[in-house]
């Protein structure tokens, strides 16, 4: 029986990328969802073995029939806060696996006790911000002390503008903490406010926060100090744009009104310069010798995201990921993931440097 590999949202800027990782290194059926019937059989068309299906994802019965037959289904549409578990639980009930390119704690929490392959924030951040410290820490032998220094300069999809705002909206704790002696400080780092930093063009912002995926990967890790920052480069337009959207980051008022504003101030900040999306992690061994930086980069953050996504979707069907849920960081294989991913045009960077000449050299070169 022919296998098939259903992307929901698969005419999107994260599902087109997934379709086509998918489309190149798959063997069975890759079947296009979406709403726009039209939209989904062109997009199935242009692949050698694809299929389209017109489907609403709050629609149970059209649901249904698109995950049926799918050994895994891979969504990557629509706001995160709103679809949750939908469409996960459709896939369980179809007995495929489940893939999602986003979904965060609140997913992960929903999917509790699920004996299928459920894996999720299959992404460039988080996703791949967690999974790349790993592959680092691989190299180097047990870690020290982090720090991460993780930008993006790009557009804003509409569901990707939603779930940046309430993002943000969930930052008080997170904001300024940092993992230090094994444990959360809040409160304890300044953000560093027009500087130059090493491998990010020009002047930007960093402001130091700890999410879940710092605080997992410190524990998981045991690494006694980790400092996670959230770089900003320019972005006036947006800036003064989130301050007037605090009520949209806790989810009162109109999201959409307020991602539609939000997706226009990326535009404005966008204008005359190119996106670029840039990851620094820098690892210092316990053991004292010296650190090591790993840089990672992209020009398109929704391409990027999507080819995650399709390389997950690979490795839960090849039985590499265990059953029950997971966040993609932690369940994927980070060396598989990293030399398939290293195969395809979504890095536009992936450097490792262990002397400090390579470091200062290549922070004045811009590593591009």
């Amino acid at each position: 029986m022919t296998r098939r590999i259903g992307v929901l949202g698969g005419y999107g800027a994260v599902g087109s990328a997934a379709v086509r990782l998918l489309a190149a290194r798959f063997d069975g059926i890759v079947r296009v969802g979406g709403r726009d019937g039209k939209r989904a059989e062109a997009a199935a068309d242009a692949l050698a073995a694809g299929e389209a299906a017109e489907v609403d994802l709050w629609d149970d019965a059209a649901l249904a029939a698109f995950c049926r037959d799918c050994a895994v289904v891979v969504h990557a549409g629509g706001p995160s806060y709103q679809v949750v578990d939908r469409v996960a639980r459709a896939a369980f009930a179809a007995g495929a696996d489940y893939v999602d390119a986003g979904g965060d704690l609140p997913l992960y929490e929903r999917l509790a006790g699920t004996e299928r392959r459920a894996v999720v924030t299959a992404g460039m951040m988080p996703g791949l911000s967690g999974l790349l410290p790993r592959w680092l820490a691989a190299r180097t032998g047990p870690v020290g002390r982090l720090e991460t220094y993780a930008g993006v300069l790009d557009r804003l999809t509409p569901a990707g503008a939603v779930d940046y705002l309430l993002s943000l909206g969930g930052r008080d704790a997170e904001s300024q903490a940092v993992w230090q002696d094994g444990r959360r400080v809040t409160r304890s780092a300044a953000p560093q406010v027009d500087v130059r930093l090493p491998f990010f063009p020009g002047v930007v912002s960093a402001f130091p926060y700890l999410g879940y995926e710092p605080e997992r990967l410190a524990q998981q890790l045991a690494i006694p100090d980790v400092r996670w920052y959230s770089v900003f480069d320019g972005g006036a337009a947006m800036m003064s744009t989130l301050a007037r959207l605090q009520g949209a980051m806790s989810g009162e008022g109109d999201l959409a009104a307020a991602a539609a504003e939000l997706a226009e101030a990326a535009e404005l900040d966008m204008f005359g310069r190119e996106p670029y999306q840039r990851m620094v992690f820098t690892a210092h061994p316990a053991d004292g010798s010296a650190p090591s930086t790993l840089v990672a980069g992209s020009r398109d953050t929704s391409v990027l995201t999507g080819t995650v996504c399709g390389l997950a979707a690979l490795q839960v069907l090849s039985g590499a990921v265990v059953p029950g849920r997971a966040f993609a960081a932690e369940a994927l294989d980070a060396e598989t993931l990293v030399a398939d991913l290293r195969e395809t045009d979504a890095l536009s960077v992936f450097e490792l440097l262990t002397e400090a000449a390579e470091l200062r050299e290549a922070s004045e070169e811009g590593v591009l």
